[in-house]
């Protein structure tokens, strides 16, 4: 990929967001030094193991921090106006998840001073992928659902960090179906995964039915929904593109972490007992879901889908399978 490093006018105001997110990087990497270096002496817990893991879910949420303050930093520096007027829903995201408050107010400003008239979207059944797929597409479906649930089966193996949780790669091949063929495609592959996991998934993993909609459900979708916004990928290399990636990532692993954060917060902190957290079920769900998802599945979910994705979509264009 190469980037121009010319000089882009800009105007002031987006000149201050970029110092506003170096600013932010600055603050995050305080902080994760801070906490990296935290210890159980400094507080009035006695419980280690707790603290360590408030520990660890403070360093993963400022390392993200830190890492998507590079990011919009970054974006400020080689976008101009348009690029930021024509990618505001990157702009928008990047700067909520890197803490960058100050920012969203400016470009809520930008978009507004230089409101453009363009056409507005018209959603139809075509956006969701809903066509005619072709027998190519239907037998690829199959041979995806088959991975899927084969990725399904071995996480059982992976290590993990704490009970219960470890490495995971079944998000990605649902996001290149929904990438690359259709979202409506995506999701019925993941609802079928989720079903016939329960085949193979030991009962420890699903304790009710909740936990099982919660649990393995929803997340089993949440990759088609998110690849909703196939239509921001594009062919060409630009940072813009490759941004676009890391987006849909992160709000898959986010839509992930929510669901089974609730399932931990109403149905397993309620049906087996939390020792030394008390009634404070709600942080343990979150500390928990925390350090499963953000350091262990989102990683690895964005490292491959990029190169996934582009390997599927040339498969798909020349139909080498046929």
């Amino acid at each position: 990929m190469k980037i121009a490093f010319t000089k882009i006018e800009k105007p002031p105001l987006a000149k201050m967001s970029m110092g506003f997110a170096i600013l932010s990087i600055l603050v995050m990497l305080i902080l994760l030094i801070f906490f990296s270096c935290f210890k159980i002496s400094w507080t009035n817990m006695t419980n280690e193991k707790t603290f360590q893991n408030i520990k660890i879910m403070l360093i993963i949420l400022f390392t993200l921090g830190l890492i998507f303050s590079i990011l919009i930093a970054v974006s400020w520096f080689l976008a101009d106006l348009g690029k930021i007027i024509d990618n505001k829903m990157q702009f928008i995201l990047l700067s909520i998840i890197s803490f960058s408050f100050i920012n969203i107010v400016i470009l809520f400003y930008l978009f507004h001073k230089n409101k453009t008239n363009k056409q507005k979207w018209k959603i139809t059944w075509k956006f969701f992928g809903w066509k005619k797929f072709s027998i190519y597409e239907i037998v690829l479906g199959g041979v995806f659902t088959a991975l899927t649930i084969v990725f399904a089966y071995l996480e059982q193996f992976m290590p993990g960090l704490v009970i219960g949780v470890g490495l995971t790669f079944k998000y990605v091949i649902l996001i290149v179906i929904g990438v690359v063929i259709s979202p409506i495609l995506a999701i019925c592959v993941g609802i079928t995964a989720a079903l016939l996991s329960i085949l193979f998934v030991g009962p420890g993993h699903i304790i009710s039915p909740w936990s099982f909609l919660l649990d393995y459900f929803v997340p089993m979708m949440m990759p088609g929904i998110v690849s909703l916004l196939r239509f921001t990928i594009k062919p060409e290399k630009s940072y813009i593109n490759y941004l676009n990636y890391i987006i849909i990532g992160f709000l898959n692993s986010f839509g992930v972490f929510i669901s089974q954060t609730i399932s931990g917060i109403f149905v397993w902190t309620v049906l087996i007992s939390v020792p030394n957290w008390g009634a404070n079920t709600f942080l343990y769900s979150i500390i928990i879901n925390t350090i499963h998802v953000w350091p262990l599945t989102y990683p690895l979910t964005q490292i491959l889908i990029i190169p996934a994705i582009k390997v599927a979509s040339l498969i798909s264009k020349n139909k080498l399978l046929t």
